[in-house]
């Protein structure tokens, strides 16, 4: 789990080609469904502007200064 509770989602900067969709804990199961159609969407580059500001938001590069919302 990240410090912000967000899952880390986007491409990779250390790695061409690789794709992070990861510490989402429990929060997984429920939104896995719809994080795999962004996913989908971003391999084949055809992100909408929704994907886009959900994948900023999930970006890998992000600065973890946020604590989960929900504690």
């Amino acid at each position: 789990m990240t410090p912000d509770a967000s899952p880390i989602v986007g491409w990779a900067e250390e790695v061409e080609g690789y794709i992070h969709a990861v510490g989402m804990c429990g929060q997984g199961f429920m939104i896995g469904p719809g994080l795999a159609h962004v996913l989908t969407r971003l391999v084949i580059d055809e992100l909408t502007d929704e994907d886009r500001e959900v994948l900023e938001r999930f970006s890998p590069s992000r600065e973890f200064a946020g604590m989960e919302q929900l504690k």
